[in-house]
């Protein structure tokens, strides 16, 4: 396909009975607005002189010569009721001029009704006219149209089953009142959705518009369309309303809308940089990644396996990511590019102690945003974060590796430490994991664990060393500093009155180093490099604090305005908390940490310059 885009185009964007409704006397049916006048609900997706149209509408004669099309490549039937099916006569022509069968994709329910509405097509007689030539097809995985995957997406339209469908970043969902949460996970990343929503007064068999924008809100697509709008909905005026309630983004669809929807040159999808995670360099001479991030294995499924991928995988906590999972992780990278499969970790949030023994699980070391920082550092091109729950926690061994690892994430080769545990009451160990492996196809290799100056390095180690505020030692075990990041917030103005100039930090992380001044250094949001800092954590006894804070003054610059952010990252730790007798002591004191610090920096600025000149001169 030449294209590098979608064109999509709404046919119509009306109830079963269309606007203006026969006989009604309302002021919409009645409007001079040529976007209150709707058809009944269709959908036109086109690319490089190819065509694809989601229902075949009562109106679809109209429609088709509306925007004259000339050619059909395949037809989407979401459901089989009346008000989008009843035009599938008028597919004739194009099986005519093309001289070729339709593929016509759909639910079984829907054939079902296809063949009773339209047995002519179907009962094998002979006619002396010509009828539709059709080919139907269950839609029970991505089907490949247009260059790209055509994704069906399961509802229900009250009790009835329908298909909503997924194109590249783009949704169409008319006629629904519920999507299952398994539906919800293929359906991330939106920037075009175009949904139900019938009017504000509630129906069986359709959302209002209250439940749309709640939806929305639950999706976060970038721009959302409604659609099988009734005569309820006056154009011009529901647009107004819901910018008037915060969603400019939000508006109704209206037939004859059109918008593109942007394919980079593989047909993929581009994302926005800001929705990725990129790193120039990853770590460990692997090659660099577009993080690719899902919360559930069938998200990955739909971007991945329906282009035929296999994943070789990492699973574990990875809380931390420290130097030992840094070594699954890069070899799961390797092995991936050796199988030229798709480098996925797989992890859980929250993590599974929180859940089944939350009075013993341990504080995490770090957000869930530092770990997709890291996975994409050392060049992983995916991420399944799975909420853990209970549901998930009943899955068996065997139950969790058929219906995740072999069925959604298609894993060639999976990559755990030896202790690594999964299933129901983690009845299942690297033994089983083996076993099944054999069974299904898929190696297990168990990396060994690193260690370093004779210790295991584990999670466990690392928050035991920053909680007692070794975070040199800490460093060591992670293979970079320990960071905390947050927002900068309001303090009480003690350290800018009487001592030095400080920015507030509201941690996100769940665990401190112990209280007590450091040596750090400081990025500042929008920034890519970071600044010497001198960090205290305590309770500001001197000033008789009563809350814990993350104090940090800047070495280097001396700013007019806070950030929004920042990142702290711990070198070496100076001293324990201690109560002064007043500022000035407090002052002095602060002032000894100061030239600390920067003796610290200006040593180890020295030794890397002597290491660098080292390896760079030539050897006799």
């Amino acid at each position: 396909m030449p294209s590098a885009s979608l064109k999509v185009t709404v046919l119509g964007s009306g109830t079963s009975m269309g606007v203006p409704t026969l006989g009604c006397p309302c002021r919409v049916c009645h409007s001079n607005d040529l976007r209150d006048k709707r058809l009944r609900p269709s959908l036109l997706i086109s690319r490089g002189g190819h065509h694809v149209v989601i229902d075949t509408t009562p109106d679809f004669r109209q429609q088709a010569l509306r925007v004259g099309l000339e050619r059909l490549d395949a037809i989407l039937l979401t459901h089989g009721h009346a008000d989008h099916i009843l035009g599938f006569d008028d597919i004739r022509p194009f099986n005519i001029r093309q001289r070729s069968t339709l593929p016509v994709y759909g639910n079984e329910e829907a054939f079902r009704i296809i063949r009773r509405v339209f047995a002519y097509v179907f009962d094998d007689k002979p006619t002396l006219s010509t009828i539709p030539s059709v080919t139907l097809k269950i839609a029970d995985r991505p089907i490949e149209l247009l260059g790209i995957p055509f994704v069906p997406v399961p509802m229900l339209h009250g009790d009835m089953p329908v298909l909503g469908f997924r194109f590249g970043r783009a949704a169409y969902l008319t006629d629904f009142s519920k999507i299952p949460d398994s539906s919800m996970a293929l359906l991330q990343d939106l920037d075009e959705l175009v949904l139900d929503a019938l009017r504000d007064i509630p129906h069986p068999m359709h959302q209002t518009v209250e439940q749309a924008l709640a939806l929305i809100q639950q999706l976060k697509p970038r721009r959302a369309w409604f659609t099988h709008i009734a005569h309820d909905l006056p154009h011009a005026e529901t647009n107004a309303r819901l910018e008037k309630m915060g969603f400019p983004n939000v508006q109704l669809a209206y037939d004859g809308l059109e918008f593109d929807v942007q394919l980079d040159a593989a047909g993929e999808v581009s994302r926005d940089r800001s929705q990725s995670f990129e790193s120039p360099s990853p770590a460990g001479g692997a090659r660099p990644a577009r993080l690719s991030a899902f919360t559930s294995s069938q998200a990955w499924a739909s971007r991945h396996a329906r282009f035929g991928h296999d994943s070789v995988l990492a699973i574990g906590n990875f809380d931390g990511i420290h130097l030992g999972h840094q070594a699954i992780l890069r070899a799961t990278v390797e092995r991936a590019h050796g199988l030229n499969a798709v480098s996925t970790a797989l992890t859980f949030d929250p993590s599974p102690r929180k859940v089944l023994r939350p009075e013993s699980a341990p504080p995490r070391l770090s957000t869930n945003a530092q770990r997709m920082d890291w996975f994409n550092t050392l060049g992983l091109e995916a991420v399944v974060v799975l909420p853990f729950t209970l549901d998930l926690a009943r899955l068996s061994p065997a139950e969790f590796a058929e219906q995740i690892l072999v069925r959604d994430l298609r894993v060639r080769a999976i990559l755990v430490g030896e202790n690594f545990r999964f299933g129901h009451k983690q009845a299942g160990d690297v033994k089983l994991l083996s076993e099944l492996g054999a069974k299904h196809g898929f190696d297990v290799v168990i990396v060994p664990p690193v260690v370093y100056r004779g210790e295991v390095v584990s999670s466990t180690i690392i928050r035991r060393e920053v909680a007692e505020g070794d975070v040199s030692h800490a460093a060591r075990l992670l293979g970079r500093p320990f960071a905390l990041t947050g927002e900068v917030v309001r303090g009480t103005g003690t350290g800018r009155r009487f001592t030095f100039p400080t920015l507030n930090l509201a941690a996100e992380q769940e665990l401190l180093p112990a209280r007590g001044v450091y040596i750090t250094r400081t990025r500042l949001e929008g920034e890519s490099r970071s600044h010497r800092s001198v960090t205290n954590i305590g309770m500001r006894p001197t000033f008789n604090g009563s809350s814990l804070s993350v104090e940090t003054h800047l070495l280097d610059v001396q700013l007019e305005t806070a950030p929004k952010r920042t990142e702290v990252r711990f070198w070496k730790r100076l001293r324990e908390e201690k109560k002064f007798s007043g500022p000035e002591e407090l002052r002095a004191q602060i002032a000894r940490d100061i030239a600390r610090a920067n003796r610290f920096f200006s040593r180890l600025r020295r030794f890397r310059s002597l290491r660098d000149a080292s390896v760079s001169a030539p050897r006799s």
